[in-house]
């Protein structure tokens, strides 16, 4: 998965929104802190040039003490314009040393992880693509960042960390507060979010498309147990996944109602039906043509912020229809489904862990293990909501 790790560069000193120290954070996990150092180094502009050296990762240290003791938010300019380009969106404007945390994967110089951006995007369609693309766009007074005792924060590849929506300043301010002795990247998900849709999806959005239909082919939620063989999981796949397909299918998607994403019943027809073959050229399930081609238009249309959160739900759920379920409600206030249930976070996690959760009843719960995976589970699936949301209602 190539999400970025919460890290920040603050810089210019300037006049911000206080944040309560009792605002809490949007989510928290109990999972060990990914590591963390800043060190100090030069303001950049948005030029091909790669982050940091190797030798960054010998000075990491684990849970870095809290460096700061004010949190604040502060109105910057939107990406893409010509004052804001070259490191001057910080609150004010002012020159000033920024400082670098070298905590992502790829973006330390050790090239530790495969298919992440190393290098600072520099195109116009980086800006346009954060731009969120919804029925009311935001203003630019909606654009706000984070600030760190009056310094503006930054993303790992150092591009200044604009956001869209006051709320999700907000909540991406309530993370850093949260924050007590050490830092704690883990329990930083929305920061998480943001940083890669900065830093990686903006940059490369083609690939992270491409990553989210992979999974409609082999989509969880279209392989199901044969009833005969297993009626117990049959009765909760179907519990949680009612009405899933028909309802997407229609609404999102536009097709008839004869025209169905293919599903595999049992083992044996899902080793059939997902095998290469004459009529199906690829492997994985032979969804309609139609199907496809209306879903890979959909997701073309989705800003960098949606894409991010749509791509975050996909990957911790392995399904398409259940990403593209839960970020679909979070972005359309009107749209209902057929049962009239919720498609929120906790449906979300629910739908994605049904046959792990059957085997912990059938086997017991590792504790440890099973517990962390439900718990990071639900927290990956609230932020990827919350993202989606506060982004298409940028207006609140």
């Amino acid at each position: 998965i190539r999400l970025a790790r919460a890290s920040t560069t603050a810089s210019a000193q300037s006049s911000s929104l206080p944040i309560s120290s009792s605002l809490p954070a949007i989510n928290a996990t109990a999972a060990r802190a990914a590591e963390l150092e800043l060190t100090p180094c030069h303001r950049r502009s948005l030029s091909s040039k790669a982050n940091v050296t190797a030798a960054a990762a010998d000075r990491r240290i684990a849970g870095r003490k809290r460096f700061y003791k004010n949190v604040g938010i502060a109105p910057v300019l939107p990406p893409g314009r010509s004052d804001a380009t070259n490191g001057g969106n910080e609150p004010n404007g002012e020159e000033a040393t920024t400082v670098e945390s070298p905590i992502s994967a790829g973006v330390d110089g050790t090239q530790s992880a495969t298919g992440v951006n190393t290098n600072i995007p520099d195109s116009p369609r980086w800006s346009s693509i954060l731009h969120p693309q919804s029925p009311s766009p935001p203003s630019p007074s909606s654009w706000h960042t984070v600030t760190l005792d009056g310094r503006a924060l930054r993303t790992p590849l150092g591009l200044p960390l604009t956001l869209p929506s006051l709320t999700l300043a907000l909540a991406v301010a309530s993370e850093w507060d949260a924050q007590k002795t050490h830092l704690r990247p883990a329990q930083m998900p929305l920061m998480t979010l943001c940083c890669t849709a900065i830093d990686q999806v903006a940059g490369d959005p083609r690939a992270h498309r491409t990553d989210v239909l992979r999974y409609l082919r082999n989509d969880t939620s279209c392989y199901w147990a044969d009833p005969a063989e297993d009626r117990v999981l049959h009765r909760k796949q179907a519990r949680a996944w009612d009405g899933l397909h028909s309802s997407l299918s229609e609404d999102l998607l536009g097709l008839p109602d004869d025209l169905r994403p293919a599903q595999a019943r049992g083992g044996s027809e899902a080793l059939l039906l997902s095998r290469s073959s004459r009529g199906n050229s690829e492997s994985g399930l032979p969804h309609p043509p139609m199907l496809v081609e209306r879903a890979m238009r959909w997701v073309e249309g989705l800003d960098a912020w949606t894409l991010t959160a749509l791509f975050s739900a996909c990957a911790e759920s392995k399904s398409f229809f259940i990403g593209a379920a839960l970020i679909h409600e979070a972005t359309n206030k009107e749209f209902k489904f057929d049962n009239g249930a919720a498609r929120d976070g906790k449906w979300a996690a629910d739908a994605a862990r049904v046959e792990e959760e059957f085997n912990i009843e059938c086997w017991g719960l590792v504790e440890g293990g099973h517990d962390y995976d439900r718990l990071n589970c639900s927290i990956q699936m609230h932020a990827a909501s919350f993202l989606a949301q506060t982004v298409s209602h940028s207006e609140v």
